[in-house]
């Protein structure tokens, strides 16, 4: 499904910026920042419309939010017939180059907190180096340059 599509399949009112704003997550295929999705628009774009867009999506149910190791909201949508999303799996976060990929082969376990308790979110953030910043390193040490 496209982002036109995916607008279309729910109650909110289908605009070009909403449909661009979903498309660039959906190509991305990865959380993304505020910064990074505004990055991909075209210029011009008012960050408030970003801002409410991404919000109304996450309402609308069609991306999810995970924090960052920085504090950072990153947003990510999938195509729904896609199984695993919105949210219920972990992430992994490259110290290095920053980029966030789902793990959606897993998902976040069960946990029983107390009665009368209502969560409202879980998330999990695996955290370390991806294999392109290992390769990128170890030819650095390879050829010998810094």
């Amino acid at each position: 499904m496209d982002a036109r599509e995916i607008l279309q399949n729910t109650s909110i009112r289908l605009t070009p910026v909403r449909e661009a704003i979903l498309g660039v997550l959906l190509n991305e295929r990865c959380p993304m920042s505020y910064r990074e999705v505004a990055a991909r628009l075209p210029e011009g774009q008012d960050r408030v419309t970003l801002y409410r867009a991404l919000s109304l999506f996450l309402k609308e149910g069609i991306v999810h939010r995970v924090m960052d190791m920085k504090g950072t909201w990153r947003f990510c949508a999938h195509d729904p017939g896609h199984p695993g999303c919105p949210g219920n799996h972990p992430h992994f976060a490259c110290r290095v180059c920053g980029r966030m990929e789902c793990l959606m082969e897993h998902s976040l376990p069960h946990l029983e907190v107390g009665p009368e308790t209502v969560v409202e979110g879980k998330h999990l953030v695996l955290y370390g180096i991806c294999w392109e910043c290992v390769v990128k390193k170890t030819r650095k040490k390879e050829t010998g340059s810094s």
